[in-house]
Parts: structure tokens; C-alpha cells; sequence
């Protein structure tokens, strides 16, 4: 199982519950997600029961899921990283710039 500790997955919780619903077709509902906040193992079990999948199943759809929230994560991560170097670069460009006009 994913190694997602609780705070974590709370912290996370409106993401995750949203994104759980669009992805298993409503099938659980927010009051469902509600009940099993934060703990992952509870919410294996939900998907178990509510889709009538194999625990096994359950798991990996679980894995997904949040693997997802993970990506979306990084990727803001790196879109916010790489919006901060091409400001030091044009920064670095402008000072050049003027550097260059003064000679």
C-alpha cells in the first residue's frame, strides 16, 4: 500500500474526495469519503464495498487515485519552480542588458 500518512492525506482531503467521485463514477458518494477520512485502509474498504471489487483491486484502484493527487501535486511544484527561474533569468537579461548599453 502507498505510503501516505494520515495528516498527509488529510491535508489533501477535498482533492482526494473530489477526485475520488469523478473517478469511480459517483458510485461513493462525498458522505461516504466523509466517514473514511483520512484513513486509507478505511477507504480501501469503501471502494471494496461500494464498487464490488477484490480487496486487491481495491488497493490498486486506491494507489491510482492517489498517485494522481501526487502527480498534480509535483506538477504544480515544478510549474512554480520553473516560474521562479525564468524570472531570475529576465532579471539577470535586464541587468546584462543595461550592463551593455552602459559600455
Amino acid at each position: 500500500m502507498m505510503n501516505l500518512d494520515k495528516e498527509a492525506l488529510l491535508g489533501k482531503w477535498k482533492e482526494v474526495s473530489a477526485l475520488a467521485q469523478k473517478t469511480f463514477n459517483e458510485k461513493i458518494s462525498a458522505a461516504d469519503l466523509e466517514k473514511v477520512k483520512g484513513n486509507v485502509n478505511m477507504m480501501v474498504s469503501l471502494v471494496e464495498e461500494k464498487l464490488g471489487v477484490s480487496r486487491e483491486d481495491a488497493q490498486k484502484k486506491v494507489e491510482e487515485l492517489l498517485g494522481k493527487i501526487n502527480q498534480h501535486d509535483l506538477k504544480a511544484k515544478a510549474e512554480a519552480t520553473a516560474g521562479k527561474v525564468l524570472e531570475t533569468a529576465n532579471v539577470l537579461f535586464d541587468v546584462v542588458k543595461d550592463k551593455m548599453k552602459k559600455k
